[in-house]
């Protein structure tokens, strides 16, 4: 009585039962079913495709998750070739730059051949975002002297204030207390150029001075600087009527916030 009483037992032995007769008459090579075979295949066909169901379920998730592991794979490895690729463009464009530089410093050397340079790395500054005051490691014992002027390829950068044994302190042109004798080269007009506060260059022109935007700027001959060092190109004009003179704005030919290494001029008879 337990037996009947046990339904999924019953249901499972009755399924056992049908798939045996199923296989029983099937096996003897008919090509059409008999009646048994098509009422039992009847009742058996919604169970087998919900084993197959089943089964290409699961099957299709397993692929899904194997694929899913395989592209993360493929992303950690396209991450890694990433990151090698952009660490190689940085050291082109340190190179690009540094080749940038040593053409500048070429061209400037050729341009110039009355001087000797002393190269020098900066080594410290002072505190803020530019170098109004700056550290250089060369000094007294490579032949730097106070107020030698300073370069870079792209144009003056300052003069020598203070020389140690090996070391030297630089103000830049951009310091307020900085003043320079300057000329128009296009007019050869002239002024003073001095640095402000908010490190930028200002001159101060006699009212009838031909000076426009673009024009470029250079030390003057009566100048504590050598003459014809570059120092940039004017920014803008503005005239001051009351005062008869003009005040002009002037943007450096050198980056400031990006000085890395500088020379020092010296006139050849000085170091022979």
């Amino acid at each position: 009585m337990k037996l009947f009483k046990n339904k999924p037992a019953i249901f499972t032995v009755i399924i056992i039962i049908l798939l045996i007769i199923t296989i029983a008459f099937t096996s003897k090579g008919r090509t059409r079913p008999s009646t048994i075979g098509s009422i039992v295949g009847s009742a058996i066909t919604p169970i087998q495709k919900a084993f197959y169901k089943t089964g290409e379920f699961f099957r299709g998730t397993f692929s899904a998750l194997f694929e899913l592991k395989e592209l993360r794979n493929e992303n950690q490895i396209l991450a890694e070739e990433v990151t090698k690729l952009r660490e190689e463009n940085r050291k082109l464009y340190q190179m690009a730059l540094e080749n940038k530089r040593l053409r500048d410093i070429l061209n400037f050397v050729e341009a110039n051949e009355e001087y000797k340079y002393i190269g020098a790395s900066i080594t410290g500054k002072d505190p803020g975002n530019w170098f109004d005051i700056f550290t250089i490691n060369k000094g007294l014992k490579h032949g730097i002297e106070a107020n030698d002027p300073v370069v870079t390829g792209e144009g003056l950068v300052g003069r020598v204030i203070e020389v140690g044994n090996n070391y030297s302190k630089v103000m830049s042109i951009i310091d307020e207390r900085s003043s320079i004798s300057i000329i128009v080269n296009r007019t050869r007009d002239t002024g003073i150029v001095s640095g402000t506060v908010n490190s930028e260059l200002f001159a101060i022109m006699p009212l009838e001075s031909d000076i426009v935007k673009g024009d470029d700027i250079i030390t003057s001959s009566i100048s504590t600087l050598p003459s014809g060092l570059y120092i940039g190109k004017v920014e803008s004009v503005e005239k001051v009527e009351r005062k008869l003179q003009k005040v002009v704005i002037i943007k450096t030919s050198v980056d400031f916030k990006r000085l890395e290494e500088v020379f020092v001029l010296k006139v050849h008879n000085e170091i022979d």
